[in-house]
């Protein structure tokens, strides 16, 4: 019954249904003429007296198929006008390939936090929709630590800014979910993005994990994001001299250097779903991130830390590309590996990706900070049993020094495909990145 709502007046259907008719009864036509059956004496001679009936027949079968084509166009673009006015076809075949293309990518599962996390997320999605985002959930500064203060709840700037990552590039939420308010008040420094989780986590009793997952589809990430606990945990660090520093800001602060670093409680436990990703992913990438109180606190929560012993994927650690002042002073590519798989154990890192080009532009601003680029110190590397380093200039400079999204995942990703690919035919998964060459020589 409902059918028939389709054929109401004003919906601008009709119009087109009928041209597409029109060409059906045109073309059926032009097919009786070509093959001279069953046609009326009178019709007949009228049509042989001005043209011969096969050229006839011919011409009205092409007219019939261009008025099919037009219709259905026409109908086409008006139905789907309807549900995506901004970007109409181009906009849905966009979303036909992120369902059907990258659903069949290689399966990523990232740990870290911060802006390094974002920026590599940023470059993957390009690739893949099989991400999962494993996110620290420590930070006590800044608007997230306010709303953990306030409203009891996991600290949502690091995830805000993976979901905002992992979001279509085109999508105007984005604009609005990662701005801040301004001026004074209890709302300032706050992002959207920020009270939309804390509302949302009310609105699903007290679920963040949920919160996360309901956003996510709003905003139609391309992959996951997951809190690597949904338990309250606080980080803490014990400094050279001894002492005992509670909360990532006050670690952050502290002139002291970090002998290392732990969680309170130390017992939390991980999502199921983080565990799960991590045991099946195709290659796990630790890092890039502050790597005491982004990288680490992921593999302080024991069973994300179990699952990357256990997990047959490649194992990479991407390496920052400048030392953190206060955090990583004097570190080179080793002494950040090595605290790494302090952690995970020996042989747990398959390769470590680093930066080889130098920042130029920006250097004397960041040595004035007391930041300095990474060493990369291959020999020392290889005692940590790394079994291969990739350097590649992976910089972007703008008002910052950090990883170029789109050089870092083609990175990641020719690891991953290399890894595949040495596995056999079979573990290798649809190859993305072979179809876009076929479609870019049929182009040309």
């Amino acid at each position: 019954m409902n059918g028939w709502k389709w054929f109401l007046p004003g919906l601008r259907i009709k119009r087109w249904v009928a041209v597409i008719a029109l060409g059906a009864l045109m073309l059926s036509l032009g097919a009786v003429f070509i093959m001279g059956k069953n046609i009326p004496r009178e019709f007949y001679f009228l049509v042989t007296s001005y043209v011969r009936q096969g050229v006839f027949g011919i011409s009205l079968s092409l007219l019939g198929i261009a008025f099919i084509i037009y219709g259905v166009r026409r109908l086409n673009g008006r139905v789907i006008g309807v549900f995506m006015p901004d970007g109409g076809n181009d906009k849905l075949i966009d979303r036909l390939y992120e369902e059907v293309m990258l659903s069949k990518g290689i399966k990523i599962v990232v740990l870290g936090g911060g802006t390094g996390l974002h920026s590599l997320l940023r470059g993957l999605k390009e690739y893949t929709s099989n991400i999962t985002a494993i996110v620290t959930v420590s930070d006590d500064g800044g608007s997230s630590g306010r709303l953990r203060d306030e409203l009891n709840i996991l600290p949502p700037g690091d995830i805000r800014q993976c979901i905002a990552a992992l979001a279509p590039s085109e999508t105007s939420m984005i604009d609005l979910f990662s701005s801040r308010f301004h001026g004074e008040g209890p709302l300032k420094g706050h992002s959207v993005g920020n009270l939309l989780l804390a509302a949302m986590t009310e609105l699903k009793h007290g679920d963040f994990n949920l919160a996360v997952q309901e956003l996510s589809k709003v905003l139609n990430v391309r992959g996951r994001v997951l809190p690597s606990t949904v338990q309250n945990v606080t980080l803490c660090a014990e400094m050279e001299n001894g002492l005992i520093v509670t909360g990532e800001s006050s670690i952050t602060a502290d002139p002291a250097k970090i002998n290392r670093v732990f969680l309170s409680p130390a017992d939390a436990r991980a999502l199921p779903e983080a565990v799960a990703a991590i045991i099946d992913a195709d290659i796990v990438v630790i890092g890039p991130g502050s790597l005491f109180t982004s990288i680490m606190p992921n593999l302080l929560v024991k069973d994300l830390l179990n699952a990357v012993r256990r997990t047959r994927a490649t194992r990479v650690y991407v390496c920052n590309v400048m030392t953190q002042p206060g955090e990583t002073d004097g570190f080179t590519a080793a002494d950040h590996a090595s605290r790494v798989i302090k952690l995970t154990g020996r042989n747990s890192i398959d390769h470590i990706v680093v930066n080889k080009k130098y920042p130029s532009r920006l250097l004397a601003r960041y040595e004035a900070e007391g930041a300095r680029p990474v060493k990369v110190d291959r020999e020392n590397i290889a005692r940590l049993g790394i079994r291969n380093v990739i350097a590649e200039d992976l910089v972007r400079e703008d008002e910052l020094v950090r990883h170029d999204p789109d050089k870092l995942a083609a990175c990641v990703m020719r690891i991953a495909r290399d890894e595949l690919k040495a596995a056999g035919p079979a573990a290798m998964p649809f190859d993305l990145e072979k179809l876009r060459e076929k479609l870019m020589n049929l182009g040309g």
